[in-house]
């Protein structure tokens, strides 16, 4: 072993041999923490920091991307049941766009990425499987791009062509839907898959497309359920419409009454949901217009002269004289054609028309103290009832008419809990519990520091004094003797001062390493009575 190896080999040994057993122990400490501090970080700066490449995938992308790692020898790690894989830090980048190039990501199910690879001598039959295949997976990637959809199932029927319209076959498409925890689908977004896989293949018709969830639930059929007469939308568009009218109620009331659990309505709604297209032709007799008119005119006069040698018709044996005749004719017709007021009217009635309202509503009453001091029921006056009947009237839009009912009653809904007061010790509790935990903390760290830190650091501060009486006890007793012999009087008693002074504080020292707590206190008596 070389000669300074040896000297410290030896300083630490003889530092070991007169330290004191807190003095080891703290060494010990130190030393173990120093280790423990290298170990963790010697393992941090060699520790492989792996960053996420890709997440919620599906296990098929996941264990294509998972073949090209193996492939390229890069270390991986997969976290949350498969679904997300981690790689080195300084390759994430790198590998995306290397993965990206490859062209292994292509979401659920298989794709119109079958046709890329062609077999040769593949048969007509295994093309159109391959092309069903792929329409499939398409359709579910795209329905799974919806945020409340974890995963998608589509399965299609394409009936075979046929040269005859009336004996083809029009396709089929059935849609189970996984959907993600608390998730629901709204009817447009169920419409708008209808809408997708309707446009999305050949042939396709909303009536033949059916959709549920992976619970059995109908989220779309072709021909709804009918239910008294209704079908199940139009029972939901009813529902509907009550519990909003009862909602409507509540809120009006709630403050009137004293909160929310003090009323109660409830709300029977008739609705019309026939389709009625209704003709009129209304005619006003007292408002005419001439359409046409037509008038005629007939006249006629003439007048007869009897000539001589000529017979008269009206000869009586009169003589020979000539006479004459006359005629005239006058007549005239007019016809009036008159246009009654005339007015058409064509009415489409709207579906789901409102045709009746039955609405009960049930009020809790006040509670007031007796001379008992307990809670007694009083009932809400009849003025107070008439305002809520008027209230509610004006809140669903009453219509007498049509034969609305509304009936508001006021009733005990049971004595109200009172919370009693808590009592000084339960706040004090309550209070203990708010601040007792740093106050807990607190005194932890004032135990550590007195218990712990204080030994340590007097345990450090004890050596120093040690070492300075070990020299002074380690100091030659025949030197001094030697050379007091060749002193005068005065000199000797110098130094006879001066030794009980050194053996003074030697003794300070000695004790204060012994007893330093009993140095202490003399020390401060001293300074007490310097200070007097």
């Amino acid at each position: 072993m070389p000669p300074f190896l040896e000297e410290k080999v030896a300083q630490i040994k003889s530092l070991w041999s007169k330290s004191t057993l807190a003095q080891k122990i703290l060494y010990g400490g130190m030393l173990a923490s120093i280790l423990v501090v290298g170990i963790v970080l010697f393992v941090l700066l060699n520790n492989t920091s792996y960053k996420v490449l890709y997440s919620n995938l599906y296990p098929e992308d996941a264990a294509r991307v998972v073949e090209v790692l193996k492939k390229q020898k890069v270390p991986y790690k997969l976290a949350n049941n498969g679904d997300t894989i981690l790689v080195p830090e300084d390759k994430v980048y790198n590998l995306r766009l290397f993965i990206a190039g490859q062209g292994v990501l292509h979401g659920q199910g298989i794709g119109f990425e079958i046709f890329d690879a062609n077999k040769i001598g593949q048969t007509d039959f295994v093309q159109k499987i391959n092309y069903q295949r792929a329409l499939q997976g398409e359709l579910a990637r795209t329905i799974s791009e919806f945020d409340e959809i974890e995963s998608a199932r589509v399965h299609l029927v394409l009936p075979k062509k046929s040269l005859f319209i009336e004996d083809s076959e029009p396709p089929s498409a059935s849609v189970v839907l996984t959907l993600k925890p608390g998730a629901s689908l709204s009817k447009e977004q169920v419409r708008s898959i209808v809408n997708l896989i309707t446009t999305g293949v050949e042939g396709m018709s909303p009536d033949r497309i059916t959709i549920s969830d992976s619970r059995g639930k109908v989220l779309y059929e072709p021909k709804e359920d009918i239910v008294n007469g209704l079908s199940s939308t139009q029972l939901e568009y009813q529902l509907s419409l009550e519990r909003n009218l009862e909602k409507r109620i509540e809120e009006l009331l709630a403050p009137i009454v004293g909160g929310r659990n003090k009323v109660i309505a409830r709300v029977s709604a008739e609705v019309d949901f026939s389709r009625k297209t209704i003709h009129k032709e209304l005619y006003d007799p007292d408002v005419t217009v001439v359409r046409s008119e037509q008038k005629t005119e007939e006249s006629s006069k003439g007048t007869t002269n009897l000539q001589t040698g000529s017979p008269e018709p009206a000869y009586r044996g009169s003589g020979l004289s000539g006479t004459g005749t006359t005629q005239q004719t006058s007549r005239s017709s007019s016809v009036t054609n008159y246009e009654i007021n005339k007015e058409e009217q064509q009415i489409i009635a709207p579906v789901g028309e409102i045709k009746r309202l039955s609405v009960a509503v049930v009020v809790d009453g006040k509670y007031v103290k007796n001379a008992k001091g307990e809670y007694v029921y009083q009932p809400l006056p009849a003025a107070t009832l008439d305002r809520i009947r008027a209230l509610v009237q004006n809140a669903i839009g009453y219509d007498r008419a049509r034969g609305d009912q509304i009936e508001v009653t006021n009733l005990a809904f049971g004595v109200p809990k009172v919370s009693e007061k808590s009592s000084w010790m339960q706040r004090a509790l309550k209070y203990f519990q708010l601040v007792g935990k740093p106050l807990l903390n607190t005194l932890i760290i004032l135990l550590f520091i007195l218990l712990v830190v204080r030994p340590i650091v007097m345990a450090i501060l004890k050596p120093e004094v040690s070492e300075e009486v070990e020299e002074a006890e380690e100091l030659p007793e025949g030197e001094p003797t030697l050379a007091l012999e060749d002193l005068s009087p005065e000199e000797r008693e110098a130094i006879e001062a001066q030794k009980r002074i050194e053996d003074q504080t030697a003794m300070a020292k000695k004790l204060a390493t012994e007893d330093f707590e009993r140095a202490f206190k003399v020390v401060k008596r001293w300074l007490k009575e310097e200070g007097a």
